[in-house]
């Protein structure tokens, strides 16, 4: 048949393929990116005619445009499309979103919005299970007009998306003048799928998320599609590589879907997953965006960029599996102290920052939870190992620590009266007496008592210091610590040598099972001195 005699053929024999079901609705599914779910698809339309078959839309689609009889088949399609999820509904099947194309004409030729709102109340489906597809086409004519529609589409609950972005000429100034749910990024993107094509896909994606708009890449075939769309943070895919478009017919939806192994979303979970998208992000700081489930007290990771992967190799895990093995092992300290900062920013709802050991290694967890449905949270954060800047900062730390205990200090020991041990730390006396790095407890304490302090106090200090004693004494008392003041023979300004007041301080170390003890000695404070005195 001529292209003559098809087009007179599609135009006549229009109304006999609506009415004798000859058009049918098929649908293509959209996948969300970072969980592989199945949470939607797009109503397309195909003729299956008697006599010559399958008829495409790129056939029949234009002839009709041009016949201005397209707004037909656009009713028909959104109608079949609520009958559709009516059927599954009523037989307790699951729901999701189910996006239709509109064109010019429908708007042209009818009160579009006024029939949308009538079809959806009659068939009792909720507003956000459809999704209007406009083209730039369609958004170019008549702005004015298209701007009221939109505003008043998005008023009454619907979602309206922008198709084929990408493939005229003012699609940036589209984002300007209307507010839009999501952009379809055109198929030729990922066709050519070139460094100039890559570049721009990602621009596109960034620049949609700081506006709030989602984003669907059409056109998706390869597996190296999959992985880039992932990257750059891409919500949601559509294309060959997860499926072709098929029939609604009874079982063939069901059928299809095991042969892709597709997932079902559940429509109660979209909004959840859709404040996870928001934080996924194309970014040059470490990012990760995680799923974490209270009942299983289990981890999982939905995004990762690659600042955020190299940081994981760094501490030698090459896959997010790898990762989500070692965060869930219950023997593993690590998950332990995961598991407090997951507790910590679920109950305060404010960015957490925990340093936490992992092996030999330092690694600082940072994030906040982002949404919360039942057992399920959602976390944006990241895992960054910080050792080597972390230890520096602690020797940094340490050594401005030490040099304040030095100024502050004149004497500071370890002490261990079991072992008969003192470990010196601070000596700050000036002169060859005392402990010295590690010396014997008991003949230190006696050559400091005979030899430093004053005779006068020598009867009090060695009661103070006695470790037969000390740690019985220590746990009787508080705060396990005790307080004297002694006068200790140092060298004196004019050469010589004189008794000095000090502040004695000894003190039980935390963690040593009461077996070690801090004792510190320094100047004593003059009015600290005067009150012991008069106590």
């Amino acid at each position: 048949m001529h292209q003559q005699e098809m087009e007179q053929y599609i135009v006549s024999h229009l109304d006999e393929a609506l009415e004798n079901g000859w058009i049918q609705l098929y649908l293509q599914p959209f996948v969300r990116t970072i969980t592989d779910e199945y949470s939607g698809a797009e109503a397309l339309a195909r003729w299956i005619d008697p006599t010559f078959g399958m008829i495409m839309p790129n056939t029949f689609v234009p002839v009709l445009e041009r016949a201005g009889l397209i707004f037909k088949v656009d009713c028909f399609m959104l109608t079949e499309t609520l009958r559709l999820q009516k059927k599954r509904s009523s037989a307790g099947l699951p729901v999701t979103l189910i996006s239709v194309n509109l064109s010019r004409q429908d708007f042209e030729k009818m009160d579009m919005v006024g029939f949308i709102q009538k079809q959806v109340d009659s068939f009792g489906i909720q507003k956000d299970l459809i999704a209007l597809e406009l083209t730039e086409s369609l958004l170019v004519q008549n702005k004015e007009r298209m701007v009221r529609v939109v505003e008043q589409l998005r008023a009454a609950g619907f979602q309206v998306w922008m198709d084929d972005f990408g493939s005229g000429y003012s699609s940036l100034i589209f984002l300007n003048d209307y507010t839009l749910d999501l952009i379809k990024l055109d198929m030729g993107f990922l066709n050519s799928f070139t460094q100039t094509s890559r570049v721009i896909m990602r621009s596109a994606v960034d620049m949609a998320k700081k506006l709030k708009i989602r984003t669907l890449a059409e056109g998706v075939e390869k597996e190296e599609h999959v992985r880039f769309l992932k990257e750059i943070g891409c919500d949601m895919m559509q294309g060959y590589f997860y499926a072709v478009p098929f029939s609604t017919g009874e079982g063939e939806l069901k059928n299809d879907l095991k042969r892709t192994a597709l997932r079902y979303e559940a429509s109660e979970w979209k909004k959840f997953y859709d404040m996870a998208d928001t934080c996924v992000v194309d970014s040059d700081s470490p990012r990760a965006v995680m799923e974490y489930h209270i009942a299983e007290d289990r981890i999982h990771y939905l995004f990762l960029n690659p600042s955020e992967k190299e940081e994981l190799r760094s501490l030698g895990r090459t896959t997010a599996a790898d990762s989500e093995f070692i965060l869930n092992a219950r023997n593993n300290p690590l998950h332990t102290k995961i598991l407090e900062y997951v507790k910590y920013a679920i109950h305060s709802g404010e960015t957490v920052t925990m340093y936490v050991p992992d092996n030999s290694r330092i690694v600082r967890t940072s994030g906040r939870m982002i949404a919360r449905r039942e057992d399920r949270c959602i976390f944006q954060g990241s895992i960054v190992n910080v050792t080597e800047d972390r230890l520096q900062k602690i020797g940094e730390k340490i050594d401005q620590t030490l040099s304040d205990i030095v100024l502050l200090f004149d004497d500071v020991h370890v002490l261990d009266p079991e072992k008969d041990t003192a470990d010196n730390m601070i000596n700050n006396f000036g002169i060859d007496a005392g402990l010295t790095s590690q010396d014997r407890l008991r003949r230190g304490i006696h050559h400091f008592c005979d030899d430093l302090v004053h005779p006068e106090d020598r009867d009090r200090y060695w009661e103070f210091s006695n470790p037969d004693t000390m740690i019985r004494r220590l746990l009787k008392t508080p705060g396990g610590s005790l307080q004297a003041y002694f006068r200790v023979l140092l060298p004196s300004d004019g050469g010589g040598r004189s008794y000095q007041w000090k502040e004695f301080n000894l003190l039980m170390i935390p963690g040593s099972d009461n077996k070690k003890v801090l004792s510190c000695i320094k100047s004593a404070d003059p009015a600290a001195l005067m009150e012991a005195c008069a106590g």
